[in-house]
């Protein structure tokens, strides 16, 4: 999912005109704080659904400069996509992550354990566990203030 923020007041205008240089570094700012607050929050998600509360999935999520006022959030992991949505039977799961959600369980044996929860997953499959879609929904409302609380900290820096 994308959230695009578009400035179309005269005064924000006036000020990316009159000192671009500034309201350049006020957005910079406040798109990594965005960013760092939809980490935190799907962070928060992520612990609260208890799937992988401590797990390698928590650790991977990170806000990246994409460009001078472009950030992307992204759970860095090939299987973040199936615990938001879920899987069918037939799927079959790589084996490193559920040793590494094993051995966060504390799991007996996990490196045994890992063939019969593979086997499981592809009998059965999974039960979606979203984190994404709730944590940018109950972000973004936050994101969009951070960004307008910088933009208009560079407009009063520039304009006074």
């Amino acid at each position: 999912m994308r959230m695009h923020y578009r400035i179309n007041d005269a005064h924000v205008l006036a000020a990316l005109q009159q000192a671009p240089a500034v309201m350049e570094r006020h957005l910079q700012r406040g798109l990594d704080a965005a960013g760092l607050q939809m980490v935190q929050t799907a962070r928060q998600k992520l612990r609260q659904n208890d799937s992988l509360a401590l797990s390698t999935l928590i650790q991977a999520i990170t806000v990246e400069k994409t460009g001078t006022l472009e950030r992307e959030v992204l759970p860095g992991t090939d299987y973040a996509i199936h615990l938001e949505k879920g899987t069918r039977a037939g799927y079959r799961p790589a084996p490193a992550p559920l040793l590494a959600w094993l051995r966060t369980r504390r799991a007996a044996e996990p490196e045994r354990a890992v063939f019969r929860l593979q086997k499981h997953i592809q009998r059965h499959g999974t039960k979606a566990h979203p984190f994404w879609q709730p944590a940018f929904e109950d972000a973004a409302p936050r994101m969009v203030q951070i960004i307008r609380d910088e933009v208009r900290r560079g407009v009063r820096e520039v304009l006074g």
